[in-house]
């Protein structure tokens, strides 16, 4: 999948989310936001699209490799707009604020 992101927009359910997440959680989604900038299809995000929501198109990456804390956001232009940030069980549940 070949995305650019150059820009992030955080909602304030993400802004929530980051803020509520254990800081160890804080940190290494700040280093997968890092790399998405520089690396988009790096392995480790596992960057990917879910089905079953209408448009805009809402991505996926993971946290950590354990796949145990993940990310949404849509993107605009080269904007990512985060959504959301919580346990796999949490973004199955509810991708969008």
């Amino acid at each position: 999948m070949a995305i650019v992101v150059s820009d992030f927009e955080r909602t304030d359910c993400f802004a929530n989310d980051l803020a509520g997440a254990p800081g160890d959680v804080q940190s290494d989604a700040m280093e997968a936001l890092d790399l998405l900038i520089a690396n988009p299809n790096a392995k480790s995000l596992r960057l990917h699209t879910l089905t079953g929501y209408r448009k805009p198109t809402i991505y996926k990456i993971d946290v950590r490799t354990d796949k145990s804390w993940q990310i949404t956001f849509e993107l605009l232009g080269t904007t990512a707009r985060l959504l959301r940030l919580g346990t796999h069980k949490q973004i199955d549940r509810r991708p969008r604020p």
